[in-house]
């Protein structure tokens, strides 16, 4: 089973490792700094909803107890 030398190294090339290809590799880049981006901004996002609920219910009581001052004057 003699292979023509054109065809022998045409079987070679396509068997040998091929690289990376330079449009999948920037598709792959891409998609990976997108998903990032979202990573951040939802932790940003969960960031500042804790901040809200911390600073809520530090002045919850506040509130409460000037409610409760107004109800005791209005007594």
């Amino acid at each position: 089973m003699s292979l023509r030398p054109g065809t022998r190294t045409e079987v070679r090339k396509k068997s040998y490792k091929t690289g990376v290809d330079a449009d999948e590799a920037r598709r792959r880049r891409e998609d990976n700094l997108l998903e990032i981006r979202k990573n951040k901004r939802e932790d940003n996002l969960l960031k500042k909803r804790r901040e809200g609920l911390l600073f809520q219910s530090q002045s919850q009581p506040l509130l409460d107890a000037a409610q409760h001052a107004a109800n005791i004057e209005k007594k």
